[in-house]
């Protein structure tokens, strides 16, 4: 049977289909509601109803596996990812060695513990966790309020003579040599659970009913035992006392997006009773020409199988197709009759954590690229990948990219980035202001930014790149190659990297050929290029921002009467912003030349 006649016989029932290559390569594992009105989905042209067309163009085999109902195939679909990593499936990274917390409920005297395994051993698991040094010290900080006991064996009271030193410094409340009674270790175990899951007003409240239970009994050292427990847990809450999420009761996470190439990120937020209590990173391998909300989900499906705390809000900082299912999905894995909603803010204070999360999430996946970069491995591929496509001679160990920020035609400026060994050199970095240009033409700023850069080099006799990035197609490129024709530079490889439409990958162009080199998206070659793209236009944009800012601020200062555009500027110079000059005194302003002391208490009388 021929793959047409397979798409023809699909039946109208859920389940997991397994696409192959001709090399009977597992490409893609897909869930569906009804396998026969999404697999042919992966075949559809690259119009407006395209799914995934690059997959469906790859495909040469189909399997699939009807379940009974979508939440199963969603565990199937996980497992089989797992099993075989398919290249256009998203995935979490070390997804099989993340930690939970163990808590051994079923011993007389729990442990907690650190695990990578879950077992259904009567234990409560905490997790999963992505960073194993934060979480150690997550749970040291806990241990240091609510003590009990981390040793690996089980808890026999009276086998030991003595404590081990935990006990001394305060770590742990010795159930071993008998310090403790079974009821009051298991108060520290609830109190330390309730820490660890982020329920600080329950602890508080069952903190106080204790203490207060035990001063009417008149056990007065065992209520000032809770009592300095109570304390310690409100200091270490006290700096979120009055934080912005405080009118936002319940639990939440909270999930931000960050992508560059082929590497993604989300960041989880985890918002318990209105505070921010802990941040998690997940890195995630997710093919560049699949969309943001493509990439959130997938993780919300992978993370929340793992996940053994369930909130009931999740907050997405790009909206999902799929949120009906995934709500009664998530309602059904929290299992409390407490039903869980998936929201894409559209107010605040929502969108305030949402933009948070995708801020921490971008910081990460900056760090975590630039640790990749620093590879050795993953660097020599990169060169030897650009080197195979491009034609160079020689390794692209110094690259230079350039990009140009404009609003409208107007404060338009330029950039140079420079990377040395895969790696940004900032000190190499340089800015310019566009002189030559009027009015909206890209074209004609890269020719004089390029000019301007490589004419101060060949006249310095500083060293030359081995690659030039341009941000920008053909045209682009053309300009940059005639700027570096006027300065005498005749022999340095120039290429551009522009956008595609979604899904297609990122185009690269090159000299005297018009249609681009194809770079496969999985490239580490194309991974080095789109980081210099990257940062020369976040730099870019920096450096414009920065423009408008310093003409917004000596607009507002030709506002004071006898001081224009020259003294504006002087002012700025001297004192940086226009906030450290409101706070400035008569004499500091009169200290900046061409400033009387009247004009000082002027700008004082202005700005008060």
């Amino acid at each position: 049977m021929n793959l047409e006649e397979e798409l023809k016989d699909l039946p109208d029932a859920p389940g997991v289909y397994i696409l192959y290559d001709a090399n009977d390569t597992v490409i893609y594992v897909g869930k569906a509601q009804s396998l026969q009105k999404r697999v042919p989905a992966h075949f559809r042209g690259s119009g407006s109803g395209s799914v995934f067309s690059p997959i469906g163009q790859e495909v040469a085999e189909l399997e699939y596996v009807v379940t009974a109902n979508e939440s199963e195939a969603l565990v199937l679909e996980d497992n089989l990812i797992k099993r075989y990593r398919p290249r256009y499936n998203i995935r979490l990274k070390d997804d099989k060695s993340f930690p939970y917390v163990r808590i051994t409920l079923q011993e007389d005297f729990p442990r907690v513990e650190k695990t990578r395994t879950l077992v259904n051993d009567g234990s409560r698991y905490i997790g999963p966790y992505s960073n194993v040094k934060a979480l150690d010290g997550f749970l040291k900080s806990i241990n240091r309020i609510v003590p009990i006991a981390t040793c690996k064996p089980a808890i026999v009271p009276g086998k030991r003579k003595r404590a081990c030193l935990k006990y001394d410094i305060g770590y742990c409340p010795a159930p071993c040599i008998n310090k403790i009674s079974k009821e009051d270790y298991a108060e520290l175990v609830q109190e330390y659970t309730l820490m660890l899951t982020g329920q600080q007003d329950e602890l508080e409240a069952h903190l106080k009913r204790l203490m207060k239970k035990s001063s009417d009994s008149q056990e007065f050292e065992r209520a000032a035992r809770y009592r300095d427990r109570l304390r310690s847990v409100q200091r270490g809450r006290q700096a979120q006392r009055a934080t912005y999420w405080n009118q936002l009761p319940g639990h939440r996470d909270v999930l931000g997006l960050a992508r560059q190439g082929p590497d993604a990120l989300v960041q989880l937020l985890v918002v318990r009773e209105g505070r921010v209590i802990g941040q998690q990173p997940f890195p995630l391998s997710a093919p560049s020409e699949l969309p943001d909300e493509t990439v959130i989900e997938a993780f919300l499906k992978q993370y929340y199988l793992r996940a053994t705390e369930i909130p009931e809000e999740v907050i997405l900082s790009v909206p999902i197709a799929e949120t009906q299912f995934l709500e009664e999905w998530l309602t059904q894995r929290r299992g409390n009759n407490h039903p869980v909603t998936i929201v894409h803010p559209t107010q605040e204070p929502l969108i305030s954590l949402t933009q948070m999360a995708n801020e921490n999430a971008q910081f990460h996946l900056h760090q975590l690229v630039e640790r990749m970069a620093r590879d050795e491995g993953r660097k020599q591929q990169a060169y030897n990948d650009l080197m195979d496509a491009l034609l160079l001679t020689e390794e692209p160990a110094h690259i230079e990219g350039f990009d140009i920020s404009t609003l409208q035609g107007t404060e338009s400026v330029g950039v140079c980035v420079v990377f040395k060994d895969s790696l940004p050199f900032k000190k190499g970095y340089r800015r310019f202001k566009i002189r030559e240009v009027e009015g909206q033409d890209d074209f004609a700023m890269i020719n004089e930014v390029v000019h301007r850069r490589y004419h101060r080099l060949v006249t310095e006799k500083l060293p030359l790149p081995n690659l030039i990035v341009i941000d920008g197609g053909r045209g682009q490129v053309s300009m940059a190659l005639k700027a570096l024709e006027s300065v005498g530079i005749f022999n340095i490889p120039v290429i551009g990297i522009a956008k595609a439409e979604k899904p297609d990958p990122d185009l690269i162009y090159v000299r005297n050929q018009k249609t681009p080199v194809d770079l496969p998206v999985d490239s580490q070659g194309l991974r080095l290029i789109q980081r210099v793209r990257d940062e020369a236009h976040r730099f870019a944009i920096a450096y414009h921002r920065k423009i408008r800012q310093i003409k917004g601020m000596k607009l507002t200062l030709t506002d004071i009467p006898g001081i224009g555009v020259k003294r504006a500027t002087l002012l700025l110079q001297h004192f940086g912003n226009l906030e450290n000059l409101s706070k400035a005194s008569v004499d500091e302003i009169a200290a900046v030349p061409g400033i009387t002391k009247q004009l000082a208490s002027e700008i004082i009388a202005h700005f008060s």
